[in-house]
């Protein structure tokens, strides 16, 4: 039977872990802060960070909220560096994507390396390719999170990672080149992306196109980490067809995976900021 890689189960624990650590700080006069920006309107954007802030909150950090529904990119970048000053806040959150209009690049560029806990900014992406220390994507951090939680080793392994995104793919290329692991990344578009995904040993999806990958695409034992997130109503599901579950050694259902762990992984790396 495979392992189920079972995010909600990981979340907890992680939660639990970080309410002990705010409380060590706590004694040693040390509360986390984190900012959180968003801008626009979208309601959807709007709950997501609402419960980041409820979730923070929730195991002792302080958070600020700022919602900036008609901004430019001056008045942006100008509140980054706002936060960038203030002591208080020990990491900074921007949501993306931004309101139409704005340059996101300018927004991520400007936090300070030492408050980017959600791994957006270019800074970032180059010290994960040098192999700096950093603090690495939220998305890249559950993967790994997990992969060490179910005793899992990342080394020694093929991994082929379906997908280009700034804020996951790329940055999980990045990571992986320093492990002593190989790394293919492709698109959809890839006249032979079933011939490189049936080479892997993990495959990391991000393509929103639901079960597009098949039992036939990949080998036995392979591990599955998708990151799909396809919403027909009120269901979600991901870029791997369930079926290919029965020929993998480990996987990430969709829902329950890895995205429960963004949160807490945003948080974690706070946390770690503030301790520093």
């Amino acid at each position: 039977m495979p392992t189920i890689l079972d995010g909600k189960e990981t979340t907890n624990k992680v939660m639990e872990e970080l309410t002990a650590e705010v409380e060590k700080l706590a004694k040693k006069g040390i509360t986390p802060g984190l900012a959180l920006v968003l801008t626009g309107d979208d309601q959807y954007s709007a709950r997501y960070v609402k419960l980041k802030k409820k979730r923070a909150e929730k195991i002792g950090m302080y958070c600020e909220f700022h919602h900036l529904e008609e901004t430019t990119d001056e008045e942006l970048v100008a509140l980054v560096e706002k936060l960038n000053k203030d002591p208080k806040i020990h990491g900074i959150m921007v949501q993306l994507p931004l309101a139409e209009g704005l340059d996101e690049l300018k927004a991520v560029d400007a936090i300070d390396p030492e408050k980017d806990v959600d791994g957006l900014s270019p800074n970032t992406l180059g010290k994960l390719l040098m192999n700096e220390e950093c603090y690495p994507p939220a998305g890249v951090e559950a993967i790994m999170e997990l992969f060490k939680r179910y005793d899992i080793d990342p080394n020694k392994k093929h991994w082929v990672i379906v997908g280009s995104s700034n804020f996951l793919s790329k940055p999980l290329a990045a990571y992986v080149m320093n492990l002593s692991s190989n790394v293919t990344q492709v698109d959809e578009g890839c006249p032979h992306i079933a011939k490189r995904i049936k080479d892997a040993d993990v495959i990391s999806t991000e393509i929103q196109k639901k079960h597009f990958v098949k039992p036939d695409m990949v080998k036995e034992g392979v591990i599955i980490i998708d990151n799909g997130n396809i919403y027909e109503g009120k269901k979600v599901f991901g870029d791997v067809d369930p079926e290919v579950y029965e020929k993998a050694s480990a996987y990430t259902p969709v829902p329950g995976g890895t995205g429960p762990m963004l949160i807490a992984m945003l948080l974690k790396n706070t946390v770690k900021a503030a301790s520093k």
